[in-house]
């Protein structure tokens, strides 16, 4: 598992979610599978992290993957069951969009950011 960071964008080997950095500045961030939300950059790299600790089928500690999905979760102010239903809820739009007859590019998930501030846990 790797995490492929530049200063626009956060990807990785082994899911196709992505962070993006915003256009207007270098520190607001969205996660594609966390759209409307905007992040800070730390928190953009927890949410991919996140996303490659739950998409790893073998993990070789599974107990302390989880505890580490935990804290990750909670730095994005999410319970681990709420991540688990957004992803999921990501890899049933991309199944569908792989099934649509006459398919198109993926849509890519955006957001708003105007007037958009981080957030920070209180």
């Amino acid at each position: 598992m790797a995490l492929y960071i530049t200063p626009w964008s956060i990807g990785s080997d082994v899911t196709p979610e992505i962070a993006t950095c915003a256009a207007t500045s270098g520190d607001f961030w969205v996660l594609s599978w966390l759209p409307g939300r905007v992040l800070t950059y730390e928190q953009a790299v927890s949410g991919m992290v996140l996303d490659e600790i739950l998409s790893d089928p073998e993990p070789v500690d599974g107990d302390t993957a989880l505890e580490l999905a935990e804290i990750r979760a909670a730095e994005l102010g999410l319970t681990l069951a709420e991540v688990v239903v957004r992803l999921a809820v990501r890899i049933a739009q991309r199944d569908e969009h792989r099934r649509s007859p006459g398919r198109r590019q993926a849509p890519v998930v955006r957001s708003h950011l105007r007037d958009a501030r981080p957030r920070t846990r209180q």
